[in-house]
Formats: structure tokens, C-alpha cells, sequence
């Protein structure tokens, strides 16, 4: 089930959490390219094993994906593999894409993305798929 249904259905006793935690997504996905985005949260969703195919476990080998894209799927898998541990590397090679501001966009969106999946994830677990 997508991450948003479970939270609609575990949050709807707390309407004002579930409308900041939509206000933070929609802000997401409004300050970074749609593409870009889905392309991450897709790679974070087959991570934590909640993605319904594996389409970007090679992406490596895509040769269509773009040094953008490329530089972004890079950071997003050390940031959820080991976020502490972020290489410069990864960094450098996303602010040189991107630049500064677009760089700290696209981290503030990758965490939204990644703690709402990580929540759902989490509450489909504990409490089991919402009805």
C-alpha cells in the first residue's frame, strides 16, 4: 500500500499532524524536479523493500539516466545505506549538478521522502496494512 494511504489512515484521529506532514511533501515535491524526485524515492521504496518491482536495483548500467540523475541516485543510496557516513565525493558530485541551493533542496526533499516511506513502512508493520 502507498505510504501516503497508510499515514491517511493512521493519522486521520490527528488531522493537523497529517496536514504538516502533507504540507512538508507538497513542498518536496515543489522545489525539486518531479523526475528526479520519483527516480529517488523509487530507489528508497526498493531499499527498505516496499517497492513493488526492483526497476532501479542496476541503475547503474542505465546508460539513459542522466549525470543528474546519476549523481542523485548515488547520494540517496549511501544516504539511506549510512547517512552519517555521506561521502564528500557524493556530495561534491550532487553540488556540481545541482548547485548549492538546489543541492540543500534536494536533501530537504530526499529526507521528507525518505521518513514518510520509512514511516508508513513502519506502522504497516507494527499495525498491520490500513483497511
Amino acid at each position: 500500500m502507498a505510504a501516503d494511504a497508510i499515514l491517511e489512515e493512521h493519522l486521520a484521529a490527528h488531522p493537523g499532524v497529517l496536514e504538516q506532514l502533507n504540507l512538508a511533501r507538497d513542498a518536496a515535491w515543489t522545489v525539486v524536479d518531479n523526475r528526479l524526485l520519483g527516480l529517488c524515492e523509487q530507489r528508497i521504496r526498493e531499499i527498505l523493500g516496499v517497492a513493488d518491482s526492483a526497476q532501479l536495483a542496476n541503475w547503474h548500467a542505465d546508460a539513459s539516466l542522466s549525470a543528474t540523475e546519476r549523481a542523485c541516485l548515488a547520494f540517496t543510496e549511501e544516504y539511506m545505506i549510512d547517512v552519517a557516513n555521506l561521502s564528500d565525493e557524493s556530495a561534491a558530485a550532487v553540488r556540481t549538478v545541482l548547485g548549492d541551493q538546489a543541492m540543500v533542496d534536494f536533501v530537504s526533499a530526499l529526507l521528507v521522502v525518505e521518513q514518510r516511506q520509512r514511516i508508513a513502512l513502519t506502522w504497516a508493520t507494527v499495525f498491520g496494512e490500513a483497511k
